[in-house]
């Protein structure tokens, strides 16, 4: 599963540094941004980059490791959420910035109540699922990232549909993991089933998860590649558009920042300029309705 792992952290990681220079200029998409940053971080935790006990050395050496994973990736699931509902009239409660305060406490006060957390241990959980307090912090984190991939699946949106059937195969993905995973706690806890059933159990849970996260990444990211190269078509429209400008000295106040409201601003000047006697050729005129109907099919 290690490599499964490292994939899906560079992955993210390099999707989060690509996307970085259009957070910087769009603020809209900071929510999935993050999501995918902090998702990066979580999946650092788990040691096939860095060694778990390097991380968790720098942390005191007493499995804070795991804790520090659950929390980054319920947050990265929390500003997913938050970023497929921003276009809602209203936000589901799980949303809610008090609802992520919330389930945040309500798994870190088990974990710290976990007696003798002994030394970085990447099975931390599994050794110490007899303990009520573990199996109360692994079921209440793992029951939350169910319940707001859930609520995700359920009312998340994204524009592109390809997109969207995509985001959704990997929130369902993430869904079926978790309820796994919750039997697998519950089973090992209570000590119901024979062995052999636990083992699948817990062995059935890295797959779809790490799969679903990695699926929801590309989902994501496909919108940023989608804008990349809408970005790239109207900066080879500006560019003509400028040629005009400047050829028929036609004064243009641009917008800083979107290339797409960049070039509107030129179609509606060299449009005055046409209106006050401007009379453009029929290659100028061709670049100026390219550019029109460009404009037009990204609203």
């Amino acid at each position: 599963m290690a490599a499964l792992h490292a994939a899906a952290f560079w992955f993210a990681a390099l999707i989060f540094l690509a996307r970085t220079p259009y957070v910087l200029r769009n603020p809209r998409g900071r929510a999935a941004w993050g999501a995918t940053g902090v998702g990066a971080l979580g999946l650092l935790t788990l040691g096939s980059v860095v060694p778990q006990t390097v991380l968790d050395g720098a942390l005191g050496g007493s499995n804070l490791i795991n804790l520090v994973q659950n929390v980054c990736a319920t947050v990265a699931f929390w500003l997913m959420l938050r970023a497929s509902t921003d276009d809602l009239p209203e936000r589901p409660m799980l949303a809610k910035p008090v609802a992520l305060l919330v389930v945040v406490v309500a798994f870190t006060v088990p974990f710290l109540l976990v007696e003798e957390r002994g030394g970085t241990d990447f099975d931390f959980i599994v050794h110490g699922i007899a303990q009520t307090p573990m199996w109360f912090y692994a079921t209440v984190y793992m029951v939350s990232v169910g319940l707001i991939a859930a609520t995700t699946l359920r009312r998340g949106v994204l524009q592109n549909p390809v997109a969207l059937v995509v985001f959704r195969v990997g929130l369902a993905l993430v869904v079926l993991a978790s309820v796994d995973e919750v039997a697998s706690l519950t089973a090992d806890h209570f000590g119901v089933f024979p062995a052999g059933v636990r083992d699948g159990l817990r062995l059935a849970f890295d797959p779809p998860f790490y799969l679903g996260i990695v699926l929801i990444v590309v989902a994501m990211a496909s919108l940023t590649f989608r804008r990349w190269g809408r970005d790239l078509r109207h900066r080879g429209h500006h560019r003509h558009l400028r040629r005009i400008v400047r050829r028929h000295e036609v004064r243009a106040v641009e917008r800083p920042g979107d290339p797409q409201a960049r070039t509107y601003d030129l179609v509606i000047a060299i449009r005055d300029a046409e209106v006050q006697g401007r009379t453009l050729d029929d290659a100028e005129l061709a670049q100026v309705r390219s550019a029109e109907r460009k404009i037009g099919r990204a609203h």
